[in-house]
């Protein structure tokens, strides 16, 4: 009889699996995946000024898109560990619309917001906040309204004197070699070969 119980025992097993996994079923279904893709980084209006602020300052700069402000901004180190922490945290969930930086080292040079026409509450505390941490931290910030259309050479002056206020040095790539400072450099590099083209050995050290 032995080996009867031990089928029952078993076939009770695997029915109670197949009851586990029916039920089991459904629950998976209701899993909710935590997040999303968000419909759009930029709409039509954000897009055609970010596109404006591009071609304003031309091929020496970068334009980037939704930094966020503590990227750029840090706590004061002269405040002490628990104020830096405090003005860190203010920072956190903010962002600078777009951010100006030198095409090579990406160094920040100017922020941009983007205000709509008719700005929320909200959105009115949240650009009060930003001017004052960018005024703090001496990083120039220019305000551009969205709208359909843009004065281009309006907005190059505004962008530049901006960037210029902050006096850093934007490198634009390497000066290219004269000339005769590529036949200087080839005599000097001449001048410390031997005639057999081997680098000369150093001499004895005399004591």
């Amino acid at each position: 009889m032995e080996p009867f119980y031990i089928m029952v025992f078993a076939a009770g097993l695997v029915a109670a699996n197949l009851l586990f996994q029916v039920v089991r079923l459904p629950l998976r279904r209701r899993r909710v995946p935590a997040y999303e893709q968000r419909e759009g980084l930029l709409d039509f209006r954000e897009r055609l000024c970010m596109g404006t602020v591009e071609e304003a300052v031309g091929r020496d700069f970068r334009v980037l898109a939704r930094v966020a402000a503590g990227a750029v901004l840090a706590g004061d180190a002269a405040l002490g560990r628990r104020k830096r922490r405090g003005v860190e945290r203010a920072l956190a969930g903010r962002t600078l619309d777009l951010l100006v930086c030198s095409a090579q080292e990406a160094h920040p040079l100017c922020a941009v917001l983007m205000n709509p026409a008719q700005p929320t509450r909200q959105r009115r505390r949240e650009l009060d906040f930003l001017r004052q941490a960018c005024a703090s931290a001496g990083l120039p910030l220019v305000e551009l309204e969205l709208k359909d259309g843009y004065e281009l050479l309006a907005v190059r002056r505004e962008l530049l004197d901006a960037i210029e206020s902050t006096e850093a040095r934007v490198n634009t790539g390497p000066e290219p070699v004269a000339a005769d400072e590529e036949a200087l450099l080839a005599e000097l590099a001449a001048a410390m070969q031997e005639p057999d083209g081997r680098a000369p050995r150093p001499g004895p050290v005399r004591r």
